[in-house]
């Protein structure tokens, strides 16, 4: 018994030096790319059976096995295929694998497998492994081909695709309108009326050389005067004429009137702005005399109509005589002159705001297409408005004919631009089979009579060539401002570019049905445009690098990209199961099973990261505590021998 100790603890020693190696080789690839690092696991050996005990009888219990283990063994080194993380390199031929794979290498007779994509270019141009020289394996199970310079030939546009919206809200057409600075009111006098009823001839020598003062639209009272010489030569006797006289001789503004013995005072102007104040003189009698008061009256105004006679208008300051002209100039829609003389009266153009309305709708030709039409608004607004939708170049001015002005006619403005459809325009180059490009204004117009249709007319300078088919009609929305459908005869234009026989046709994208892929009709916002189209010109390659799925691709310069070549991945169901053969380096072996040969992110490959390279998947930390417990392993075997042989010791002893 005191011998199988020996063996047992001279197993454990060699266990315990596998283990410090594998930990060594571990630690010694920690900063090799692309390296699995790998760990041990022990299992005991076959144990010496003193007893094999027995089960329970009766009332006796069962007896457990006797048995003494004979020591330790390496059962298993397996490899850790966990992802390592990554270096960036910066050189676009170096690759990593982000998943399962591995990159497939030859050198003519066997393929190898590796993590390490440290690609590069031999003098035949040929991607390689720079570790080993082994030529890259493609997906096509070829070498690997890397040009140095190399063209893209030109393409021509075929297809220009939109996106972005046209707006919902319609701002056009609009026909140009141009209105009084303000509105036309009519209105009314502000009176006083006489409280008392007299007779003619009237007796107003008590009255004599006394005053009164009237104030007429707020401006400086005015005095009145009663003598002999203002009412008719002897206030004894003045009649109603000679006292009408004597008023309105002594003042400005204001028109008197009798009827049946009673007076009535009233301003010539008329509106809200118009009133009449009396207050005493030199004396306090006087207006009680006339039977007026000293309270202030004032006009009243409202909104002109049709019927309105000009001398009612609150802007009139003096009424007009038959014979009195009024003058109209102006431009119409188109930018020419328009001139006319209203003559105001009954027998001659008429008296109302109705009549010079009709007058000038005769001057603009208010029954032509081209002419524009006057109105009076509810308001009393005169407006004045182009009877076709677009730009115009309207305009109206109304004065008096007269040296002296009666009415102070307000100007007239433009309020409402003359506007065409709703347009929205966008640019983009189209390229010939030459890989010349070609600028080309597409622009969208918002049908008139169907809001959610557009029309799109293209154009193009007459230099690069002439435009064929140049429109696209009825581009069709839906209800929810998603596209619909065009329901034109097609949606492609045609070119006929300078120096090209044949003609070129384009196919235009607006995208899928009832979607918001494409172009769409949203808001009042336009951000529609020709965002993509899949010509070029021709290129020179600049640079090579791989994408995600592995591909080699040539970068040019106009900015296209072309496939050169792909690499080969390689999945095992059995990753753990490959032989390494240095060189991290990769072959089959039974437990691998045969190679998946696919590309990068097809059938459960990983993708690839292109500049970059695979760290070594040691945990440092992790394998020097791993270090520790192999060497406390190692000495707690190497004491059972020393031990043992101290045991053996005494026993020798024994005998002296």
């Amino acid at each position: 018994m005191v011998s199988t100790s020996l063996f047992t603890g001279l197993s454990g020693m060699r266990a315990q030096q596998k283990f410090i190696d594998v930990i060594g080789n571990n630690l010694a690839n920690a900063n090799t790319p692309g390296f699995w690092g790998s760990r041990v696991t022990f299992s005991d050996l076959l144990s010496s059976t003193i007893s094999p005990g027995q089960g329970p009888s009766g009332l006796r219990g069962g007896i457990n096995p006797k048995q003494v283990g004979l020591g330790a063994q390496v059962s298993s080194i397996d490899p850790n295929t966990n992802q390592g993380t990554f270096l960036n390199t910066g050189r676009p031929l170096d690759v990593a694998m982000k998943g399962r794979g591995f990159f497939v290498l030859t050198d003519g007779v066997s393929n190898y497998y590796t993590r390490v994509g440290a690609f590069g270019v031999d003098s035949n141009r040929n991607l390689v492994d720079l570790r080993t020289g082994m030529q890259v394996v493609s997906s096509d199970g070829n070498n690997i081909q890397v040009p140095l310079t190399g063209t893209l030939p030109a393409n021509l546009t075929s297809s220009i695709s939109f996106e972005g919206s046209l707006p919902a809200k319609v701002t056009g057409p609009l026909a140009e309108v141009v209105s009084s600075s303000s509105p036309y009111y009519e209105g009314t006098a502000a009176a006083k009326t006489s409280t008392k009823t007299f007779s003619s001839p009237m007796d107003l020598s008590s009255l004599n050389n006394k005053t009164i003062k009237i104030t007429v639209n707020g401006g400086s009272p005015q005095t009145v005067t009663f003598n002999d010489a203002n009412f008719g030569g002897s206030l004894a006797s003045v009649t109603f004429a000679e006292f009408i006289s004597g008023i309105e001789g002594q003042t400005n503004g204001i028109s008197v009137t009798e009827s049946g013995g009673v007076f009535r005072f009233a301003t010539d102007k008329v509106g809200k702005d118009a009133s009449i104040k009396f207050d005493h003189g030199n004396d306090t009698t006087t207006l009680s005399f006339l039977g007026l008061d000293t309270v202030l009256a004032s006009g009243t105004q409202s909104a002109a109509k049709s019927t309105t006679d000009l001398n009612l208008l609150t802007i009139n300051n003096t009424d007009y005589n038959s014979g009195d002209t009024i003058q109209i100039s102006g431009t119409d829609p188109q930018g020419n002159k328009v001139a006319g003389t209203f003559t105001y009266g009954s027998s001659n153009d008429g008296t109302t705001l109705g009549d010079l309305v009709t007058f000038i709708n005769s001057l603009y030709s208010s029954g032509a297409a081209t002419g524009a039409t006057a109105a009076i608004a509810s308001d009393g607004t005169i407006t004045l408005t182009s009877n076709t939708q677009g730009e115009a170049s309207l305009s109206l001015f109304i004065a008096d004919g007269t040296s002296k002005t009666k009415t102070n006619y307000t100007s007239f403005k433009v309020t409402t631009d003359g506007t065409g459809p709703d347009t929205v325009t966008t640019s983009i180059d189209v390229y010939d089979s030459l890989g010349r490009a070609h600028p080309v204004t597409m622009t969208f117009t918002r049908d008139s009579s169907d809001q959610k249709v557009w029309h799109l007319k293209t154009e193009m300078d007459a230099s690069e060539g002439t435009i064929v088919d140049a429109t696209v009609n009825e581009i069709r929305f839906n209800a929810d401002g998603s596209f619909n459908v065009v329901t034109g005869t097609d949606s492609s234009i045609s070119f006929q570019f300078n120096g090209i026989p044949t003609t070129q046709s384009v196919q235009l994208d607006f995208g899928t049905s009832s979607s918001f892929d494409g172009l769409s009709m949203l808001g009042d916002k336009a951000t529609a445009a020709a965002t993509d189209q899949d010509g070029y010109a021709a290129g020179t390659l600049l640079n090579v690098a791989f994408n995600e799925s592995g591909e080699l691709q040539g970068f040019y310069s106009n900015g296209q990209n072309s496939n050169i070549s792909t690499l080969r991945i390689a999945l095992f169901p059995n990753e753990g199961g490959l032989n390494r053969i240095g060189d991290t380096l990769f072959l089959e072996s039974p437990n691998s099973d045969n190679a998946i040969l696919t590309t990068a992110g097809n059938a459960g490959a990983g993708v690839i990261v292109s500049g970059a390279l695979e760290n070594s998947n040691v945990d440092i930390a992790e394998e020097f505590v791993r270090l520790i417990e192999a060497q406390r392993g190692f000495q707690a075997n190497a004491r059972v021998i020393t031990t043992t042989d101290q045991v053996l010791a005494e026993m020798l002893n024994i005998v002296r």
